[in-house]
């Protein structure tokens, strides 16, 4: 189970890393200013979400009680 959620939790915070960065991404030519902006207005959020997720997913490992 200890290792289910910790995967779980990295996983979660990996779809959100990308999913962030694909609506944060600018696609487009760059001399257009509305391209430049995110998609979404939350979408960097979302990124630095997931990415704070990815590194607590190393703390759900250590801290979720394991078979002992």
């Amino acid at each position: 189970m200890r290792k289910a959620m910790a995967l779980l939790t990295l996983l979660v915070g990996l779809a959100l890393t990308v999913v962030g960065f694909m609506l944060a991404a600018p696609f487009g030519p760059l001399d257009n200013p509305a391209i430049a902006d995110p998609r979404l207005p939350f979408a960097p959020t979302l990124f630095v979400l997931g990415v704070m997720l990815l590194f607590f997913s190393a703390v759900v490992y250590e801290l979720y009680p394991g078979k002992d």
